[in-house]
């Protein structure tokens, strides 16, 4: 599991010392640790390796497969986001020829160009699960490259634009009432719209959030998806940005 990060810290050890007998929640456990670490987001690039490890390969498979590849068919072409894109407005009431409507048009549309131009290695106008993972290896090398060049490994890290776009759009999704932050209850509707278990969704909005302590604005947001999209490490919050909670089956 990927939590087994939480049972090598001396706060856990000392507590079950003390009374083996007495048995927490599994989330008081969790937020107790960040309340007493002070947990805070690590270098997303782990070790900074070029190559992907099977663990990140799984995270961005996941996001391939549940939000992008809507039609099921192993590859994505335009009609999985013309989809996606019908799917929102639908969920939003938004009605064709309304300025939301048009305006999430344009914004799929220029998230495809742009993903195409990075991902489409073989120009079939399709991108394959091989090709996704290709193109984020090639990120990720350029990304660790940068790195090694400056020699500074406290610089920040920068996403495809045509990503930022993306997270800026989840994000505005998950924020149902357009406050500037999303709360469990938005996530879960949402999440339940791709097949996440309602179950699942509210148990990683408690990991992510710790324990509802921390709001989820958009900054928090687009901190924990550069995670869920870079690190390598099994116990960043960024991994359950999507509502999986197990990244080793």
């Amino acid at each position: 599991m990927c939590f087994e990060w939480l049972y090598t810290t001396e706060r856990y050890k000392i507590k079950k010392k003390q009374d083996a007998s007495e048995k927490r929640g599994f989330f008081d456990s969790i937020a107790d640790v960040f309340r007493r670490k002070k947990h805070r987001m690590g270098i997303v690039l782990g070790l900074f390796k070029p190559e992907l490890s099977e663990f990140q390969k799984k995270k961005l498979l996941h996001e391939f497969h549940t939000f992008f590849d809507l039609t099921r068919d192993g590859t994505l072409e335009w009609k999985d986001f013309d989809m996606a894109r019908q799917k929102i407005c639908d969920m939003s009431g938004w009605k064709p020829g309304c300025k939301r409507y048009l305006e999430v048009h344009e914004l799929f549309k220029e998230i495809w160009r742009k993903l195409q131009d990075d991902g489409d290695v073989n120009f079939d106008g399709k991108i394959s699960a091989e090709e996704w993972i290709r193109m984020w290896e090639t990120f990720n090398r350029q990304y660790v490259e940068e790195v090694t060049k400056s020699k500074d490994q406290n610089i920040s890290v920068e996403l495809p634009e045509w990503l930022i776009k993306y997270i800026q759009y989840k994000f505005n999704l998950l924020d149902r009432t357009g406050n500037g932050a999303i709360d469990v209850e938005e996530y879960e509707y949402v999440m339940s719209e791709f097949g996440v278990a309602p179950k699942d969704a509210k148990n990683a909005f408690i990991m992510f959030s710790q324990n509802n302590e921390k709001p989820v604005d958009f900054e928090y947001f687009k901190e924990l998806c550069t995670e869920y999209f870079r690190s390598d490490d099994p116990g960043a919050l960024g991994n359950f940005i999507n509502g999986k909670l197990d990244f080793t089956d």
